[in-house]
């Protein structure tokens, strides 16, 4: 379909989902090509956890992606990590601008510090990290599993920030924000994460034998994995449970997750699911505890009702529905605060640092906070992208641009290549067997290889380079809707005016996310829809 100039690119959907803002087109096609340097390079522009992120993203980018007008979107997590698997050994280290002499300080080593701290770093930044554990990593490192997340992998991203400059303290809490000011430093980030367990304020969840899930996966994970005993019940519906269950299925227990609504509702990864399902671990909808004693659980059953705050059906217990579960252990995953460092900083009512949205600036001059701190628990990649911010608004107070972007140095110009046919199915990972796992920590999934990962990448539609005209004939259109229907990519929107007929008609207010699949023009009966490829000859 010939050639684009760069410059011209449009954002696509799944770029503008990534919370760090990925350019995640580019760098498939690199993949697509065996190009994994280059691909790799593209990922490091915007984020220092491309290892990460290749093997535990929450991949939101997925979500978005366009080939969801077909079989399914294209697996860009997996293909992140086949470019860092492949594209490491010869990446070249960060280069960092002259020393500006200021100092900074980053509280809390997780995603969301040390991107701060990198990007700072590379500005020429004098930063240093302080962790009140003994390594690096914060919930990296602690709170995944080794079966998901490794420490090498781990390690490797972490190198290439230290590369840049950074100075990582280890077993250093520190208790106060405004003090590092009065020791000299200019700037302080605040990204502590969220590491206090809910409580669910039931008799006996503070009594032996229960224990907090992010509790339990930091002794896991530091080697110090606590007797748990043959019957595990865990309870709670999100990954941090769902990782407790599988790590307690590895260290030799029976273990029931207990989630208060149906598995359709349920936060933790899809994937996740279906993998601690296929590793033996039992999952109980519907149900909550009530009561924890010694070696047991009184749980009692639920209904769903109206939708509450989350928009997720609200669990109701239903009368004389109890019921006694044995246990010899109980692990509560309920959900996490923020730990923060304690501090006169304004706080918002769920103890997160109050910060300004646009520059996450906190009450106190000087002092900025981000990632689980600020926002709550949250994703990975949206911790980076908290950390980018940070970035960007700390070297602007420090006088700098707040310009952080390190470009790799690609071409110009773009070919739109053939993409693969309709129909043509996502590719499905590699899984060691349920058998194995269970007598090990290791890495469950494999990478891809390389030809598998290039015909994956095809699949990728370039969806940033195409260019088509779509509009609506709004005196013919009746307001069917079929068109918003069908159309997964959110281009139709209804219109606030009443056309001739009375109809309220649709309207396309972003074409620019159009990708010529034609549904909307297949399916609409008023015959009111154009399209036009911009490019085509």
């Amino acid at each position: 379909m010939g050639v684009v100039n760069a410059s011209s690119k449009k954002m696509a959907p799944c770029q503008e989902a990534c919370p760090a803002g990925i350019d995640v087109p580019s760098y498939v096609r690199f993949v697509r090509e065996g190009r994994f340097e280059e691909a790799l390079a593209v990922v490091r522009e915007k984020i220092p956890f491309p290892f990460v992120c290749g093997y535990a993203c929450a991949h939101p980018c997925e979500a978005k992606c366009s080939r969801n007008q077909f079989e399914g979107p294209v697996a860009i997590r997996m293909l992140k990590r086949i470019a860092a698997e492949k594209g490491w050994r010869k990446q070249p280290k960060p280069v960092r601008l002259p020393s500006t002499g200021r100092k900074i300080a980053v509280i809390g080593s997780g995603p969301a510090g040390l991107t701060a701290a990198y990007y700072l770093a590379l500005q020429g930044h004098d930063v240093t990290v302080f962790e009140a554990l003994a390594e690096a990593g914060g919930l990296l490192r602690y709170g995944i599993p080794g079966y998901r997340l490794s420490d090498a992998v781990v390690d490797r991203d972490i190198r290439v920030i230290e590369q840049a400059g950074v100075r990582i303290r280890t077993k250093k809490r520190i208790d106060s924000a405004e003090a590092l000011l009065e020791k000299g430093y200019e700037a302080v980030f605040v990204a502590s994460g969220a590491w206090r367990g809910l409580k669910m304020g039931i008799p006996g969840e503070d009594g032996p034998g229960v224990l907090d899930g992010l509790s339990f996966l930091k002794a896991v994970n530091s080697g110090r994995a606590p007797r748990i005993g043959a019957k595990v019940i865990v309870v709670g519906g999100g990954n941090t449970a769902v990782d407790a269950a599988r790590a307690s299925r590895r260290l030799g227990a029976d273990v029931t997750i207990l989630y208060r609504r149906t598995r359709a509702e349920m936060p933790a990864a899809a994937d996740e699911i279906a993998e601690a399902l296929e590793e033996g671990v039992a999952i109980t909808f519907l149900a909550a505890p009530v009561r924890i004693e010694k070696g047991s659980v009184t749980c009692i059953r639920m209904a769903l009702g109206e939708a509450d705050a989350s928009g997720r059906p609200r669990p109701v217990p239903v009368k004389k529905s109890e019921y006694v579960l044995e246990a010899s252990t109980v692990i509560m995953a309920v959900g996490q605060e923020a730990d923060v460092p304690a501090a006169t900083l304004k706080r918002n009512r769920n103890g997160t640092i109050a910060v300004n949205a646009d520059t996450l600036a906190a009450s106190a001059k000087g002092i900025f906070a981000g990632g689980d701190a600020a926002t709550g628990p949250a994703s990975i990649i949206s911790a980076i992208g908290q950390g980018r911010r940070a970035a960007e608004s700390i070297d602007r107070f420090l006088g700098g641009t707040g310009v952080i972007d390190r470009l790799s140095g690609r071409g110009a110009a773009e070919a739109i290549p053939e993409e693969a046919p309709r129909g043509t199915a996502r590719v499905q990972p590699r899984l060691t067997t349920p058998k194995k796992r269970l007598g090990d920590f290791e890495i469950v999934e494999k990478t891809l290889d390389a030809e598998t990962a290039a015909l994956e990448a095809s699949r990728c539609l370039s969806c940033d380079l195409r260019e088509f005209d779509v509009t609506v004939n709004e005196a013919a259109c009746k307001d069917c809707g079929y068109c918003r229907e069908v159309c997964g990519l959110q281009i139709f929107t209804r219109s606030d005016h009443f056309n001739p007929g009375g109809y309220r008609p649709s309207i396309a207010s972003r074409p620019e996310r159009c990708i010529g699949c034609l549904k909307c023009l297949y399916i609409c009966p008023d015959f009111a829809i154009t399209i036009r490829d911009r490019l085509a000859k």
